[in-house]
């Protein structure tokens, strides 16, 4: 069910002193099928035990030659201290293949307003979610709004430089600095200041602007509360969580009952029992579901629910056009009744 890829570090790029791009290829020279916007897993092996995590990937599709992800350290943080520090050039890393709902509809972008409000490391699928607007989907008004630091900690400085100089009558990059910036407008992105900006930048139907959020917790928070305070609907908003807090507690179903749980492309089927969630069940039966953070936040674990009643602790990826059309999130969707799912390499990378 989960293929396994074997890929190459065929170049490692500092961004900054903190943040690496990897440079990565199929050690058999297999295409690897991404959309912009969308994460790699990664399967490490430390002190014998399997840890999985998610790193977006900051190349776009038909724009770079080859995937890249990007990485920054993280203090404490087990694993991208482990990559940054003991992977080089050469090296073969595992990984499942890219998924994610940080992505465009499909067809152009011409006369709608993008969006994208990023701080930090939340930059890495904004960039490549920038480069398919304007490269490939004839995207004529993206707005980017970047929180950083400083000038030295402010990744993809360069790249975003190159494309504000190439597209500049379609892009507009508002660089908010907290530390070096001379202008103390721009020092700091706010819900005030979002809400003088962005009626500024909205050139054709507001109803049809799309706005990418990513970065902190504190800082997404911010940015949903106030667009949606403005008067545009939460399924104009896409968000990409970095952090994934513990697996939120189990719904209350009443009665439970033990459900079969069928995948139709493996002619699989297992049993499944709350309090146990459908991934969970999967796992302990050493069936190989897809999945990465185990909180309902990155949408690896996504499925389709064909038939069958399925009930979710926690959601922070899934649109509500992505319920309708059945979506699920294994990780935390525990079956009410027997279910029939389907894995579907575009169910993972469905717009809104």
């Amino acid at each position: 069910m989960e293929k396994i890829l074997q890929l190459r570090i065929i170049d490692i790029i500092p961004e900054t002193t903190e943040a690496y791009s990897f440079v990565l290829e199929d050690i058999e020279g297999n295409d690897i099928h991404y959309k912009a916007g969308q994460f790699l897993t990664l399967i490490f092996i430390i002190n014998n035990r399997e840890v999985r995590r998610s790193y977006s990937i900051s190349s776009t599709p038909g724009v770079n030659e080859k995937l890249q992800i990007s990485v920054k350290r993280v203090h404490n943080g087990e694993i991208s201290r482990h990559l940054i520090d003991h992977y080089s050039v050469g090296d073969i890393v595992e990984a499942i293949a890219p998924s994610g709902m940080f992505v465009l509809n499909e067809g152009s972008y011409e006369n709608k307003d993008v969006i994208l409000l990023a701080a930090g490391s939340g930059i890495t699928p904004v960039i490549s979610v920038i480069k398919e607007l304007l490269y490939k989907r004839s995207a004529n008004s993206v707005v980017l709004m970047y929180q950083n630091r400083s000038v030295q900690t402010t990744i993809f400085r360069s790249e975003i430089e190159k494309i504000a100089t190439d597209f500049s009558t379609k892009f507009h990059w508002l660089d908010f600095r907290s530390s070096d910036q001379e202008d103390a407008f721009y020092r700091r992105l706010n819900n005030e200041k979002l809400e003088m900006l962005i009626p500024g930048y909205i050139k054709y139907d507001p109803a049809k602007t799309s706005f990418f959020v990513c970065g902190p917790e504190s800082f997404m928070r911010m940015c949903q509360f106030t667009v949606t305070l403005m008067g545009f609907n939460s399924k104009q908003i896409r968000k990409e969580h970095f952090v994934i807090d513990k697996p939120p507690a189990p719904p209350l179903i009443i009665n439970p009952q033990p459900a079969k749980v069928t995948i139709l492309q493996q002619h699989i089927s297992f049993e499944t029992m709350y309090p146990k969630t459908i991934l969970q069940s999967a796992l302990d039966q050493y069936i190989a579901l897809p999945y990465s953070c185990k909180g309902g936040r990155c949408s690896t674990c996504v499925a389709t629910c064909v038939s069958g009643e399925v009930i979710m602790s926690m959601n922070d990826v899934l649109t509500e056009k992505d319920m309708k059309a059945g979506l699920i999130l294994t990780c935390v969707g525990y079956a009410v009744t027997d279910i029939v799912l389907e894995y579907s390499t575009d169910a993972a990378g469905k717009g809104n």
